[in-house]
């Protein structure tokens, strides 16, 4: 065996584990190198009617909620793929892990759902008082980092106490903050999909 093969088993050995012991993360991570090499292939104009109709914005969810909050966690609002990586390795992964695939699950689901819920509103009320134009109804509101900070605030459940609690009051002050000063609706969905990880109680699974 020469030594780039010695070199890539190496690799394969210590990077194997990590992934099968969080295979929705990386089989999602995956999924989103296919779905980003389709935006890198397509026009620039095609792309931002993909990823409109595959938005969870206030057209879409009107029209069919269910499928936009699905088909949202496939796309990323971009073509780099690369900046996910880190993410999902240092903070989705060792979640799956630590938490479990139930509740890992129902963790970023519960925060992207409540969290685009909760921006879109914002805005359906900032473009009926004529604050914002009409427009950004048919906005790119993407739902992968709605579920990633969601995970992300689940993980205090499993700091200290009264670290726990400070997390949870700085993130329910950003919410409280966004919403007063009227924030780009983005922002304060993100700020909620974080508050409502913070607030599912933590639970480690044992190996």
């Amino acid at each position: 065996m020469g030594a780039g093969q010695a070199a890539t088993s190496d690799v394969l050995r210590r990077v194997g584990p990590t992934v099968a012991a969080a295979p929705l993360t990386y089989g999602w991570l995956a999924l989103l190198f296919g779905t980003t090499r389709i935006q890198r292939s397509a026009s620039a104009r095609k792309r931002r009617e993909l990823l409109r109709e595959q938005s969870t914005n206030i057209v879409q969810l009107r029209r069919r909620p269910l499928r936009a909050l699905l088909t949202s966690l496939l796309w990323l609002d971009g073509r780099r793929w690369w900046p996910y990586v880190p993410v999902f390795a240092a903070v989705l992964g060792p979640a799956e892990r630590v938490q479990g695939r139930p509740r890992y699950l129902g963790t970023g689901i519960a925060a992207h759902v409540i969290g685009t819920a909760a921006s879109q509103a914002l805005l359906a009320r900032s473009i009926a008082r004529g604050d914002e134009p009409r427009k950004l109804a048919h906005a790119h509101d993407i739902g992968v980092s709605y579920f990633a900070l969601g995970v992300g605030g689940g993980l205090c459940g499993y700091l200290p106490t009264s670290w726990r609690v400070g997390t949870q009051l700085a993130a329910a002050t950003a919410v409280a903050v966004a919403v007063r000063s009227r924030a780009d609706f983005t922002a304060t969905g993100h700020c909620v999909a974080f508050l409502v990880g913070t607030l599912v109680p933590a639970r480690r699974v044992t190996p």
